[in-house]
């Protein structure tokens, strides 16, 4: 489980409790012993506050993380509701991106599985974004990821019905940034995380105070 850019001492304390981890999205990652964390590209944010990806701003956060060590997964640049416009605008960013990395590609509305498999051993793995509808496509995707040996990350899995759906697709891992909010919250995704892995090794990872996202 990936959550917020917290440094609150006492989500860190119960982050390490849990072996859960933090996926970056804004701040220069320093993880904890042993954390397997995420880097965010910030194209989602950016999309949000209605401006576009900033290159530049994304490879001065890149070159910072860089010096942290190798993440879990990192999500290459995308284009949010690009379809395969961003397919192709990921592709093209590997070029610059550092190859000892494990990139995983944003897959959203608009892409297709006959579209992604050609250029799916560019990437170490597949990210599940895009719209709650195109999210129920998720277990074709994990199924895609799988059988070419690429972990499957869901997105945003801030509910309990989407947990179950990223635990029902096969999900290798997934993110939330709401289990940061308030500390009733968190209470409440290690109750669903603890009913969800009865039934397989979900893996749940938190993201950055200060900068939660939806979801």
């Amino acid at each position: 489980m990936l959550v917020g850019e917290t440094g609150d001492r006492r989500h860190l304390a119960a982050l390490q409790k849990l072996g859960w981890g933090r996926m970056f999205v804004t701040k220069t990652p320093q993880p904890y012993t042993g954390e397997r964390w995420g880097f965010d590209n910030g194209a989602f944010r950016d999309w949000l506050a209605g401006r576009a990806f900033d290159g530049d701003r994304f490879l001065r956060r890149l070159e910072r993380a860089y010096r942290a060590g190798t993440p879990y997964l990192a999500v290459a640049p995308d284009v949010v509701a690009g379809g395969l416009g961003s397919l192709e605008f990921s592709i093209k960013w590997l070029e610059r991106l550092p190859e000892s990395w494990p990139w995983f590609l944003a897959v959203q509305d608009g892409m297709g599985l006959s579209d992604v498999e050609p250029v799916i051993h560019l990437f170490a793995g597949i990210f599940m974004g895009g719209t709650d509808a195109f999210k129920a496509t998720a277990p074709h995707w994990a199924a895609l990821a799988h059988r070419h040996g690429k972990r499957f990350h869901y997105g945003r899995a801030g509910t309990f019905r989407k947990l179950r759906r990223a635990h029902d697709a096969g999900a290798d891992s997934v993110d939330s940034a709401l289990p940061i909010w308030k500390a009733e919250r968190f209470a409440q995704f290690v109750r669903w995380f603890e009913t969800l892995s009865k039934d397989g090794q979900l893996r749940i990872w938190p993201a950055c105070a200060g900068s939660p996202l939806p979801g």
